[in-house]
């Protein structure tokens, strides 16, 4: 990456400033700046960041006006004045201009090599409020196909949105030869054409696997709507993305999240391959992104056995960029009008969803459960396991104490539950009390605000993803924007914590708003703690990683409603500028530029609503 393009833009203005005195050659130490001061001998800083309102978000919650780096630590915070002693002729110069300055953001749950492939032509947005809108899209994308009998592919059908799914008949009627599979908004769903269905050998007498959904009309017959593990009776037909497509769509990805300030990210249930990738990219000092992967450990016995028998640890690649933390598993559903998460008490139409693990009986799939986490647990693998149902939650914190009394050495693995969007209370007082982690998401109950009230019911749609309660708990709570189920626009994730208002209006829980502050900590120091890496990284203190976020306002003093309004102005990794947002007009990356500018030009609300979900993506988009 050609750092000097970045910076150019970013650094004009500070120069100017620099030769008129406001960056000065080193002069005496200064004894209110924390960390050391230059003394004789002493190396100026590479770059300063001067004039901001540094949220060091340790502890402590400190707070400064400036910040030096050299060979991409922090040496020292303070005022912009002491600061501006310390540097020297040749010390780059980042002028906040009054804005926030952060550690860099980290989304601890997003499928990186799924992100940009979820764009065309690879992929087309069928977020339509219209059965006709969405077909208009399909026929589009038909008549631009390359060749009559290609897969078409989209993603974001949101069945809270329209009167119903959309079905083959519908489909069959634009689509030609062209097999056709659209995903809905969480990726716990598809909806396919006649073609795609015979393609995967699907009629009237397929049973479902287990925890699957074949949908079928009045005569018995499927409507080409498919839930859960039934979607891979489809997915397993479709060509998968080629290396080189994945390849070029990371590349995207990274300048995406550059531009919304993110620096680090964690991705959940990899594959082989894309591991593989991540490690010759870091080899050939192209991945400028911290990533903390856990491998995908499925859903039985075999499967995570499989990870953990193919896992080779990785040689030769320094492990700040690329750090394999454990393993995924996938227990249940979702709490949305698929109704597939798993609950204690059944949703309003007397289903109570299911878990999806291996098994015939709800006894055995949780004895499976526990059985693939004992594994993980004696490899020494941290595990995250995709719960959001209660009664999942429950049987998975469960079987992580079991696995934990059960070690002969108690290692500090820091287990998690992925979403845990309706952790009973007491629940989350154990979590607590044994060091359970819990990674939320705030862009998505911002997307789905009060419409699972006819699901749910209103006081669990209240509930849903208890960030007040989880904190006041004492449980470490982390968020992240599950992209491509929403765009990863922390700022919205902040908002949607702050206010618990809804993407169409309604206020959903307002007992469980956290402050600014808090949310803050849950993409900065917990994030760090969830991934082993709060020794170096997810504060603003010295010694600590240079991963920084600038914005161009106060995020403390921005309206919470605003808060979406800011924009990042630079994203530095390891003292690196990585997103310049003066030249980002210009097309300041020239990887993947185009696709900021086209992610850019949508509204925050179009943006999140092209989501999808979630932990099954990786494997079907190649991963």
């Amino acid at each position: 990456m050609d750092n000097e393009v970045t910076r150019r833009s970013l650094l004009a203005g500070a120069a100017a400033a620099g030769a008129a005195g406001a960056v000065a050659a080193a002069g005496s130490s200064a004894a209110a700046v924390t960390g050391a001061g230059r003394g004789a001998g002493t190396p100026a800083p590479d770059l300063v960041v001067l004039n901001g309102a540094v949220q060091q978000m340790d502890a402590r919650s400190g707070t400064a006006q400036a910040l030096a780096v050299r060979n991409g630590r922090i040496v020292a915070v303070g005022s912009t004045r002491e600061i501006k002693r310390l540097a020297g002729r040749r010390t780059e110069v980042v002028d906040a201009a009054g804005g926030t300055v952060l550690p860099g953001i980290n989304d601890s749950h997003l499928h990186l090599s799924g992100f940009a492939l979820t764009l065309p032509p690879l992929s087309y947005n069928v977020d339509t409020g219209t059965i006709d809108a969405l077909v208009a899209i399909v026929r589009g994308a038909a008549e631009q196909a390359a060749t009559p009998t290609e897969w078409i592919r989209g993603q974001g059908w949101n069945d809270n949105r329209l009167p119903r799914p959309p079905d083959r008949h519908d489909l069959d009627a634009v689509s030609g030869d062209h097999p056709v599979l659209l995903t809905d908004f969480s990726f716990h769903a598809i909806a396919v054409n006649t073609k795609a269905l015979e393609l995967a050998g699907i009629t009237r007498d397929t049973q479902p696997p287990v925890g699957g959904v074949i949908e079928r009309d009045s005569n018995g017959d499927p409507t080409g709507v498919l839930r859960e593990t039934a979607q891979g009776l489809v997915q397993s037909v479709v060509p998968p993305f080629s290396p080189d497509q994945i390849s070029r769509g990371l590349d995207v990805s990274i300048a995406m999240l550059h531009a919304q300030g993110i620096t680090s990210v964690t991705d959940p249930g990899i594959g082989a391959a894309t591991l593989e990738l991540y490690a010759a990219k870091v080899g050939a000092g192209k991945l400028p992104l911290r990533v903390n992967a856990l491998l995908s450990g499925g859903t039985s016995v075999a499967s995570m056995q499989a990870a953990i028998d193919s896992y080779e640890p990785l040689s030769g690649v320094d492990a700040r960029y690329l750090r394999v933390a454990g393993v995924k598993i996938f227990a249940d559903g979702i709490p949305t009008a698929a109704q597939t998460a798993w609950l204690h008490e059944p949703y309003l139409d007397g289903t109570n969803g299911s878990l999806v693990i291996d098994g015939t009986s709800v006894e055995e799939q949780v004895a499976t459960l526990h059985r693939m986490i004992r594994l993980a647990n004696r490899k020494g693998f941290q595990i995250g396991t995709h719960a959001t149902g209660d009664a999942t939650i429950d049987a998975v914190v469960a079987g992580y104490l079991a696995a934990m009394r059960n070690s002969r050495k108690r290692a500090d693995l820091r287990h998690y539950v992925i979403h845990g969007d309706l952790t009973p209370p007491a629940t989350l007082r154990k979590m607590a009390r044994n060091d359970i982690g819990v990674n939320m998401n705030g862009t998505i109950k911002y997307l789905l605000g009060r419409t699972l009230d006819p699901v749910l019911g209103p006081e669990r749609t209240d509930y849903q993803w208890p960030y007040r309660s989880a904190l006041d708990a004492g449980v470490r709570v982390s968020s992240s924007s599950d992209a491509p189920v929403t765009f990863p626009s922390w700022l919205q994730g902040v908002m949607a914590m702050r206010l618990r208002e809804g993407m169409f209006g309604g206020v959903a829980g307002e007992a469980e708003r956290i402050s600014v502050r808090e949310a803050l900590a849950t993409y900065t120091r917990t994030p760090a703690w969830q991934d082993h890496s709060a020794a170096w990284k997810g504060t603003l203190e010295v010694g600590k990683v240079a991963d920084i976020t600038v914005l161009d306002g106060d995020v403390m003093r921005t309206p919470p409603r605003e808060l979406v309004g800011l924009s990042v102005a630079a994203t530095l990794v390891n003292g690196e500028v990585v997103y310049d947002g003066a030249a980002s007009g210009a097309g300041r990356a020239r990887a993947g530029a185009a696709a900021v500018s086209s992610i850019s030009s949508h509204t925050s609300a179009s943006c999140l609503a092209e989501g999808l979900c979630c932990c099954a993506l990786t494997e079907r988009l190649g991963g």
